[in-house]
């Protein structure tokens, strides 16, 4: 198959079919926004990392993971079907070395306190969420780094996904089409961007009180940072696995199992920059290497049932495209590498990556070999 001209990483089977879809969505996101207000407008674009969602609602309602869309219009809205919660990547700069804090046992005892005696819903272990500890490469100092969402509003009837039942279920739109769009409008839209923007402190929060008790008072926490890649910025737009930077801005960029997390800083000059319809300059940033195919993708979807080469999934909250035998992460020899192939898209530089050294995720608790100057 030769390559869509606009993918990002050359030959990669889930952009080629990926960006045809989201200017698709666009099309018929800004014909739904204009029965609303004949003058408005919306935007989709890729980021480097674009690839293929978990969710199968996220991409039968035409998103991806690894886009930013934004919308125009004079009425309050959200397009429901961007599955949306808030992801944040959060790295703690610690005194010491966590070993003997991080292990398989004390991750255990964590899981059963939160579980059992708390109101956080546990999900370090779901999806591409996780626990890691390690060293910077260039210094060797440690750090801890988790990635995770706030679970306590997703599918409940207080959250934020598209869930049957759920406090804006009944209020939601539906737009017929070569796909149907489903949009919340009114009210219930900026409750919603309302709770959207309340669950970015939440998280952050919530990522402190884990590190803090995981932790347990023996490594001392010298600093930390934290940076949203899947969160709506505006009331009009939602961040789908990316992040939004200023040039110079320094963020963690995820690979795979054990392997480093790059510190990447972004630079101006890419087909990443956009001017957003709320007024500023950003630069779109993946946040890792993303999800993607190992065939060219065959996508269909008929009523409630999606089917991704050949194998159907039902169009309900939690049905995960994670274990489609064609559904993988994309992978590189070294961050080094993934950042040439995305380089023209997204300039920048390896400032240092963070050597795994421990990690805990749906892959179990496990120890890793890396190693950093000190």
């Amino acid at each position: 198959m030769v390559p869509a001209p606009e993918s990002i990483v050359v030959g990669d089977h889930a952009q080629n079919f990926l960006v045809p879809h989201l200017r698709q969505t666009e099309s018929l996101l800004r014909r739904a926004l204009r029965t609303l207000d004949p003058r408005a407008d919306c935007r989709v674009s890729p980021a480097a990392d674009l690839g293929i969602p978990y969710d199968a609602l996220r991409l039968a309602g035409g998103f991806a993971t690894g886009c930013l869309v934004e919308w125009d219009c004079r009425v309050p809205v959200v397009p429901v079907d961007t599955t949306m919660n808030i992801d944040t990547s959060s790295v703690f700069w610690l005194d010491g070395d966590p070993a003997e804090i991080f292990t398989k046992e004390s991750v255990a005892a964590l899981r059963r306190r939160i579980v059992e005696d708390s109101s956080y819903e546990w999900n370090l272990d779901r999806g591409n969420h996780f626990i890691v500890t390690c060293r910077r490469a260039d210094d060797g100092r440690y750090a801890l780094v988790l990635h995770s969402n706030e679970k306590e509003f997703k599918d409940q009837f207080n959250g934020l996904c598209p869930t049957p039942g759920n406090w804006f279920a009944d209020a939601v739109r539906v737009f017929d089409g070569e796909r149907p769009v489903r949009l919340l409008t009114g009210a219930e839209a900026e409750l919603f961007s309302d709770m959207a923007q309340m669950l970015l402190h939440f998280n952050v929060v919530r990522h402190r009180f884990m590190a803090r008790v995981l932790l347990n008072g023996r490594v001392g926490v010298t600093g930390d940072f934290h940076k949203h890649h899947y969160y709506m910025p505006t009331p009009a737009s939602a961040a789908i696995g990316c992040y939004l930077c200023e040039p110079g801005e320094e963020v963690p960029v995820f690979s795979t199992l054990g392997q480093p997390i790059t510190l990447f800083e972004a630079a101006s000059g890419g087909r990443n920059t956009i001017s957003l319809f709320a007024g500023e300059d950003r630069l779109i940033v993946p946040h890792g290497w993303g999800m993607t195919s190992s065939r060219p993708l065959d996508i269909k979807r008929s009523g409630d049932v999606l089917t991704l080469n050949g194998r159907p999934y039902d169009l309900a909250p939690g049905v995960s495209l994670l274990g489609h035998p064609d559904i993988g992460p994309r992978l590189f020899g070294s961050s080094t590498e993934f950042l040439a192939a995305v380089g023209d898209h997204t300039p920048g530089r390896l400032t240092t990556e963070l050597v795994q050294t421990a990690s805990y995720s749906r892959h179990g608790f496990l120890r890793h070999g890396g190693s950093a100057s000190s």
